[in-house]
């Protein structure tokens, strides 16, 4: 009779640790075959987790230890002089800070960036997990008087969202979610968020801003946008004139996101599929 219930207890918890596997290899599954799902205007995508090797041209998710970000970002021990991450009549240390986009394209699309949580650059920032896939987090930076943004955009593996995920499928894909040709990625740049008006809001403080300036690097120009951390906006006003950063004012600050390959463009095999361009936008206060 003993033998019977250990055997039942045996069998009980066997189903439940089955269960559970076939639950995780469910989720596993659905990145793996990277299925769509639409979600309002601006569709979204549940994307597969990059591992870190897939991001090693993303800046951000560099080894704070390496000579790289120590060449790059500064002395660890370095102060920011004067005030930092001011942005019109914002602090945007003090508080969650949350975007909206109002876009014209043909109608009209609006974007947002949820409330997300600004976290000034420190040597461990990237080691210490608090920027990460799926956290509504964005890391601060400072070059040449400019302030900039780091942000992710996509999915984590349990489906949360990451704050730029509705802004980078906006410019990469069409109603049905599809990745589109890199001529309708650069129209949605150039046409429709460029010149777009935004409201950032902090608690009940609300700013109005507008984009003025929008770049897409593609794959084979990443390794050198890495390498510009701290001349970033006079490099891409001189390697991409067009894209408006040669006028841009002091005041204005800077979003840094990562984007796929456009449905006609070469690849960098050595890149994650998530991780395949970068999109740099430029937003000033209205005066």
């Amino acid at each position: 009779m003993q033998t019977k219930k250990t055997n039942r207890i045996f069998l009980a918890t066997g189903l439940v640790f089955s269960l559970a596997a076939l639950v995780i290899f469910g989720k596993l599954w659905r990145f793996v075959r990277f299925p769509d799902t639409v979600v309002g205007k601006a569709s979204t995508t549940v994307a597969i987790v990059p591992k870190k090797g897939d991001l090693r041209l993303f800046l951000p998710l560099v080894s704070a230890k390496s000579s790289f970000v120590s060449n790059y970002l500064g002395p660890a021990n370095a102060e920011p002089e004067g005030e930092w991450m001011k942005f019109a009549d914002l602090d945007l240390l003090e508080s969650d800070l949350g975007f909206q986009f109002s876009i014209d394209c043909g109608e009209s699309v609006t974007i947002d960036i949820p409330p997300t949580r600004i976290i000034a650059w420190y040597p461990e920032v990237f080691e210490d997990q608090e920027f990460g896939i799926g956290k509504n987090s964005a890391v601060a930076w400072e070059h040449l008087g400019y302030e900039g943004l780091w942000m992710h955009s996509g999915w984590d593996f349990w489906s949360e969202r990451s704050p730029a995920t509705d802004l980078q499928y906006f410019l990469e894909t069409d109603s049905i979610n599809e990745v589109q040709p890199l001529s309708e990625m650069e129209k949605r740049l150039n046409s429709c968020l460029r010149g777009s008006q935004v409201r950032l809001k902090q608690q009940e403080q609300v700013t109005s801003a507008r984009v003025v300036a929008a770049v897409r690097v593609p794959a084979v120009e990443v390794d050198e946008l890495s390498r510009h951390t701290m001349d970033l906006v006079p490099y891409l006003g001189q390697a991409y004139p067009q894209s408006g950063f040669a006028e841009l004012s002091p005041d204005a600050m800077l979003i840094y996101f990562c984007g796929r390959a456009a449905l006609d463009e070469l690849t960098d095999p050595d890149a994650g599929y998530w991780t395949q361009a970068r999109f740099v936008i430029a937003i000033e206060p209205d005066n």
